[in-house]
Order: structure tokens, then sequence, then C-alpha cells
């Protein structure tokens, strides 16, 4: 028997030299010598870097996404409605479908008073531009008028500064932005004047009631109206008919208005899309914001108009943009696993926090930015911050990136929905092309999911 020893190679090493004259201070208070770089250029691994620190970037943004800030509890049955203030942060008021109607201090996080509004459900509320007052609507056909420091003088039933009767029950209230009227939703579209107890104009267009009404924040006079028979009208209060209407392929439950552009609208529906709008091409939609696997009940944009919030039936709250590139699915879904049907959702004033009422007759407090901390940054944090979530927005289309950014904790039950929807519309997309193929008939035609009257 032979054995061989192989012997590893050597490798070859090549030792750095200095001269210990060029890299010594003869005296201590000599300048160090600067080290220079005279091509100037990008760092060979410019790329590499970034992508490995965008990939920790989506992952740390995935860790500390925590949208959940607090539950508030003083109503008896579902909350309806929710009314931002305009002039103060920390004010918040709900109607309930008890009646009841609650101001919150939104920094203590609990109610600031509680007391009985109408005898039916409020189903419309909203502040006075002033901030001084909030107005309420009810199915018992009146519209109150409430001073915000109801209750002050420790009265036990606080009496409403003025109340106005309607000829029918309301469903919806909106204050104009910049005058002393305000416009309710009814079996007509009505509008009131403050220091008046008849409305001075009203307008009708078909028979149908109509459900949600919102004043546009930029061009003031216009008006839109959602209405039970699938339209959306379009007003213009300085005239004494409507300016246009849309037909929807179901029927439209809430509306909002773009705060930054006075032609675009978002409107949530039952066929469980939300649709946004420019009122200058009213035929079809610009957009269509598909995801939610139940009927949209409450739509409402951002301050800065780049975003806008649904709450649907599926208990879930979503929040879409509308730039975004992928329609059929929103950005950042919120939910609880208490948290039952989403019935009223308003984006508050500072673009911070998002405020959702459900029929768990709970109002819940989410952030708008789901892994931004709440307190404020210290030193270098907010350079930090913006630098990395510049980086995950640069990178978000790579594939490792894309996976955890998207990456979601979807509940079972809308996971299984969803599969399903999926599943339907592949049979259906099937069924479509074995009949293209094996008939000589024309493709059915589809059904149009717009339809504009003037």
């Amino acid at each position: 028997t032979v054995s061989v020893l192989y012997w590893p190679t050597m490798v070859k090493v090549n030792m750095i030299s200095r001269s210990k004259v060029e890299w010594t201070k003869d005296r201590a208070g000599e300048v160090p010598r600067a080290h220079r770089n005279y091509e100037a250029g990008p760092p060979p691994m410019a790329k590499q870097t970034e992508y490995a620190r965008a990939i920790r970037a989506a992952k740390m943004d995935r860790m500390f996404a925590k949208p959940f800030v607090a539950a508030l509890s003083g109503h008896l049955d579902t909350v309806q409605t929710i009314a931002c203030d305009s002039t103060n942060l920390s004010s918040l008021v709900t109607g309930g479908a008890d009646g009841q109607l609650v101001q919150w201090d939104l920094m203590a996080r609990r109610p600031r008073r509680v007391f009985p509004a109408h005898r039916h459900s409020v189903d419309g509320a909203v502040f006075t531009p002033d901030g001084t007052a909030v107005l309420t609507a009810s199915r018992d056909r009146t519209v109150k008028l409430w001073d915000t420091d109801f209750g002050e003088d420790g009265s036990p039933e606080p009496v409403p500064i003025a109340e106005y009767l309607g000829s029918s029950p309301f469903a919806d209230v909106d204050h104009h932005w910049h005058e002393n009227m305000f416009a309710t939703a009814g079996h007509e579209l009505e509008i009131w004047d403050v220091n008046r107890t008849k409305p001075v104009q009203s307008f009708t267009w078909g028979d149908e009631t109509l459900t949600a009404v919102r004043f546009n924040k930029v061009e003031t006079h216009l008006c839109a109206a959602a209405m039970l028979d699938r339209g959306v009208c379009i007003y213009d209060t300085r005239m004494k008919t409507g300016h246009s209407k849309l037909i929807m392929s179901m029927t439209c439950n809430s509306l909002a208005w773009s705060p930054m552009d006075p032609n675009m609208f978002v409107a949530g529906c039952d066929d469980w899309n939300c649709y946004l709008f420019d009122i200058r091409i009213p035929a079809r939609p610009r957009s269509v914001f598909q995801g939610a696997v139940k009927p949209i009940n409450s739509v409402d944009f951002s301050p800065t108009g780049r975003k806008f919030v649904a709450g649907s039936a599926d208990q879930t709250v979503r929040i879409w943009s509308i730039d975004q590139v992928q329609k059929s699915n929103s950005e950042e879904m919120y939910h609880t696993k208490r948290m039952a049907r989403v019935q009223s959702v308003r984006w508050a004033l500072d673009n911070n926090y998002i405020f959702s009422g459900s029929e768990d007759s709970v109002v819940r407090i989410w952030k708008a930015d789901a892994s931004a901390p709440i307190r404020p940054f210290r030193g270098a944090e907010k350079s930090q911050f913006n630098y990395m979530r510049s980086l995950r927005d640069r990178y978000k289309q790579h594939p490792e990136v894309k996976r955890i950014v998207n990456q979601r904790n979807t509940p079972t039950a809308i996971k299984t929905s969803t599969r399903q929807l999926k599943s339907a519309m592949q049979r259906e997309m099937v069924s479509e092309m074995a009949r293209r193929k094996t008939t000589e008939l024309k493709p059915l035609a589809k059904k149009k999911t717009v339809q504009s009257l003037k």
C-alpha cells in the first residue's frame, strides 16, 4: 500500500509597506494627513449597498407596523356618523343609532359629553367651519344645531340652538365651507339657511331617496349627492337645476370630494368597489379600486388629496392611493378580532390619524401611516426615517422588497372570500373564451359600469 500526501496550494500574499516618515507627525500640533480620492465617482458597490438597505428598511417598516392606537367606548349602539372639528384637532363628535351624540376629548381618550340628541338614529353630523356649533340630522325629520360648549354650565339636558323640521326623514347633512348654509339628503336635496326654518332651495332628479350629500371643498357651490336609484348627482347651488348625473351599476353609499382637486370625487358602492371620478369626464371613472369583499359603507379623502380611506362591511378599514399602479388591492388594511362592520370613517385633518365607527358601538383610532412613530422624532431620527422610507419606495418594485412590503396578515374569512371571487372571475373568463371559440356569435356586451346623463 502506497499513501500519497497532497499539500494544499500556497496562497500568495502581498505585503503592504508604508514609509514611516510619510505617516508620522513631526510635531504634536501638526495637522494630520488628509486622504483624498481625486477620481470622484460613485462607490463600486453603491447599488448593492442601497438594495441591502432597502430590504432592511422594508423589514423594519413591517416590523413596526402597528396602526391601532385606541378604542373609545361610549355608545350603546352602532356608530353611524363621525365629524371632525377643523379648528380643534382634539375634538370629535360621533352619532349613534341609539340617538345619542357623543363629544370626545381625544387627548384624554374619553367622552366629554354624552346626551340624547334625537329620537331616532343620528345619521349625519358636521361641524360648522368656525367650530362653534354642530349640525345633526336624523330619521325623525329634524336637523338640530348644537353649541360645541353644550353642558359647560352643568345643565343635565342640553338644548339645541336651533331646530329645523323637514318634510321627510334625513339621511345626511353637510355644511357649506364659507357661507351660513347647509344641505340635507332626504327625499330631495334641500339647501337651508341657518337663520331660516324653511329650505331656500330644493333639487330633485327622479323619485328616489338620497343617502349622502357633500359640498365641494374648493368650488364650494358644487354639491354631490348619492341616490338609491344607483345615481350620483352633481348640483350647482347657483342654478335651479342639476348639473349632471351618473348611473352606477349598484347603489352608491358614500362619497367624498378631493380637498385639492375640485374636479375629483370618490364614491363607495355596494359592488365592493370604490370609483374615482373626474366631473369633466363623467362618462367613465378615472380609476376603480378593488380589494374589499363586501359593500363599502363610508369613504373620506386625506387632507393632502393623495389617498382616501374606506370602511367596509367586511369589518376592515382600507387605504388606497389615487396614484397606485395596482388597483386590485389596497395599500393598507386595518382590522381587529372584535371590530364589526364599519359604518363610518374620517381622516383627521392633521393627516396623522383615521377614525372609524362600527356596529360594535366602538370608535377606533388608527395611525394613517402604520409604521410611523406617534412620538416626535429626536435628533437625526427624522432624516434617518425619511432616508429609509425613500429607499423602500425606490426599490419597492424589486421582487424581494415587493414581497416584504406587500405582506399582510389577512383574516381567514376575507382570504377565503377573495380566493372564491378570483376563482369565479376566472371561470367566467374561461367560459367566455370557450363560447367565442366554439360559436360564431359576437362577444357578449359587457354591462357599462357608469352612464352619464346631462
